[in-house]
């Protein structure tokens, strides 16, 4: 495991230590224990000590908390009304690394990350009993036992706060008990599936050094799953521990990494877990951090390293340069069927974007997309997993959007596009990067062998445009052609099971009876009263639809700004790909991370978002 940024790793818990330590909170001096560890404008990473709780919840929790220190922090430090969202928490008796976020963007990315079992988080525990993998030395007769494993089962609450785990049956028999048309599937009182990982370290002295990594975020799962297991964790009687050799619960939450909302790069932010854990089974403390054999929820592409440093800065915003300061084309493109029809022999439509480029331009200068800001850009940066001094293509670029972003990252970004004057808006829209400005093309994507692209590329990225080409297997050739061996390919479309237009729309299913008057039935519904729905009525067969893009303005007498889109299902893609020797090796489905206006139909509506996918990723790399 690499260790922190920095010369090594620090075991000092001042106030002063930590990377990604911001000046203008030096002077702030935190609680006893309480380190700041990263600090940007999105994002708070903390390390708790033990005995302080998380945040004040429900009338049994009182007293001093984490969250009420930030609350403090950011109002008399940072100027910002203090306003700050919890993500996760840990028990009041467990140390170790929580995140906050600062904005609501950060706040609903990383809470989608945390849904989608995205986020890495590792702990370690000192559990009684010995666990040794192998007979010990000396030819002492010890029965060996698996060097690690897994354990799930279902987890309830009782009245009294005491989580445990209870059999299917009991599981079959509480369902039966929830109105499964009305209850929230997270409904507190159905027994939730929990899943720990665990892998021994090191066992002496009567104990044994785990390295855990949960699947699920259940309450107190840890200490459940380890009572159960038959090794309940030091210093925790309450789930079964007669000893309390360190006299705290011996929990720590040493490991957090995720995907940054808004740079999209994975970060990894460790915590040095306190000497006595090692000291337990007779090990000496070390200078960095280590054991760590659990890999990130969210890999990697081959070639391409985890970050462990602090997020780097966004780039300040600059002035946007003309187009006589970067390389636009001044010829119109070729005749992108008379292009397709050269590499492909097929005969094809015109479909770019050339004729609404000016539209488009307008309507992204008047009304930035959340969906793109908040859920594509940072999980197509995720999924690229980008390093400075890279080549990454974006093909069917648009305005460069990504492009800039992948720049301001260090990588060196060269767009295409059929459209010419969504390229001129892509250099328009350029800020000034002098070591790495993105260069753009005119091109069609489907015969990238035409477009002047000199060198290889380790990675390329197609956002939202693959819907609007076809044929698809041009595309996917040109794009492996470009590749380097190992190469990293990232598309992003509307998931085509559940959001393809003209197929799919949503629906409401009420509680009222067929038999019920339609005012009944209205009723049900303003009340918000059943379950939300997406209907399919079309998924396996191809299909091409004309797209309205400015219906309201159309509906007003103004001219149709049109477009075409492809529907293809999830197969047609995959074996594409296949066909152009790309192997898929990551595909993710993300919903919208809005949020419906208060009322009576919010909350099932918010529910019906999250749980319903609106954009399929995929990533495949070149063999």
């Amino acid at each position: 495991m690499p260790p922190p940024s920095g010369p090594g790793r620090t075991r000092s818990r001042d106030n002063t230590s930590g990377p990604g330590r911001t000046r203008p909170g030096a002077t702030f001096r935190w609680p006893c224990g309480i380190r700041l560890v990263h600090e940007d404008a999105d994002l708070l990473i903390l390390d708790k000590p033990s005995g302080l709780l998380t945040a004040n919840v429900g009338p049994t929790q009182t007293g001093p908390s984490l969250f009420g220190d930030v609350k403090t922090y950011l109002r008399k430090h940072r100027n910002r009304g203090g306003r700050v969202f919890i993500i996760h928490r840990l028990d009041k008796e467990v140390s170790g690394l929580l995140v906050f976020a600062k904005t609501e963007r950060a706040f609903n990315w990383l809470k989608n990350d945390f849904r989608s079992k995205r986020v890495h988080r590792l702990y370690l525990a000192v559990v009684e009993g010995e666990i040794h993998p192998e007979p010990a030395k000396g030819g002492s007769l010890v029965k060996p036992q698996p060097p690690g494993g897994t354990i799930q089962s279902f987890l309830h609450e009782d009245e009294f706060g005491q989580a445990r785990s209870v059999k299917l049956g009991h599981v079959a028999r509480a369902a039966k008990g929830i109105n499964t048309r009305t209850a929230h599937p997270e409904d507190s009182r159905a027994p939730r599936l929990a899943v720990t990982h665990w892998r021994a370290v090191a066992a002496a002295k009567g104990y044994t050094l785990l390295q855990v990594r949960l699947e699920t975020g259940r309450k107190n799962q840890i200490r459940v799953h380890m009572k159960e297991f038959g090794h309940p964790i030091a210093g925790d009687p309450r789930y079964g521990a007669r000893t309390d050799p360190g006299r705290r619960l011996a929990l720590h939450a040493a490991e957090l990494g995720f995907t940054h909302p808004s740079t999209g790069q994975a970060v990894r932010f460790f915590s040095p877990a306190p000497d006595g854990f090692y000291r337990a089974v007779g090990m000496e403390p070390p200078d960095v951090p280590s054991f760590s054999s659990f890999s990130s929820p969210a890999p990697a592409a081959p070639g391409h390293a985890t970050s462990t440093s602090p997020v780097p800065p966004l780039p300040a915003s600059t002035p946007a340069r003309g187009a006589g300061d970067a390389p636009v084309p001044t010829q119109p493109p070729p005749a992108r069927a008379h292009a397709a029809e050269q590499h492909t022999g097929l005969r094809t439509h015109d479909t770019s974007w050339d004729h609404v480029a000016d539209w488009y331009d307008d309507l992204i200068d008047e009304r930035r997309s959340d969906h793109f800001d908040q859920v594509i850009l940072p999980g197509t940066l995720r999924l690229l997993h980008p390093a400075a001094g890279q080549r990454t293509l974006d093909v069917a670029c648009g305005q460069g959007e990504l492009c800039r972003r992948l720049a301001a990252l260090g990588v060196q970004a060269v767009g295409v596009d059929a459209a010419a004057r969504l390229i001129q808006a892509a250099a328009r829209r350029s800020g000034e990067l002098p070591d790495s400005a993105p260069a753009y093309h005119v091109g069609d994507a489907r015969a990238l062998a035409n477009v002047p692209l000199e060198g290889g590329f380790d990675s390329a990225a197609c956002v939202m445009a693959l819907m609007n080409i076809n044929p698809l297997e041009a595309v996917f050739r040109g794009v492996a052609d470009r590749l380097r061996p190992g190469g990293a390919f990232v598309g992003v479309i509307l998931h085509p099971a559940f959001r393809a237009p003209g197929q799919t729309s949503w629906g409401w299913d009420g509680p009222a009876k067929k038999e019920d008057s339609k005012r009944r039935r209205d009723e049900a519904r303003v009340r918000g009263e059943g379950r939300q729905y997406r209907r399919v009525d079309g998924y396996l067969s191809p299909g091409q639809t004309p797209i309205v893009m400015n219906p309201g303005a159309a509906a007003s007498g103004a001219p149709e700004v049109t477009t075409w889109t492809f529907h293809r299902p999830i197969q047609a893609y995959v074996a594409a790909l296949a066909a152009a020797g790309l192997l898929v090796d990551a595909i993710e489905e993300w919903p919208s991370l809005r949020e419906s206006r208060p009322g009576p139909r919010a909350a099932e509506e918010n529910r019906a978002r999250r749980e319903i996918p609106l954009f399929l990723a995929f990533r495949a790399i070149k063999g």
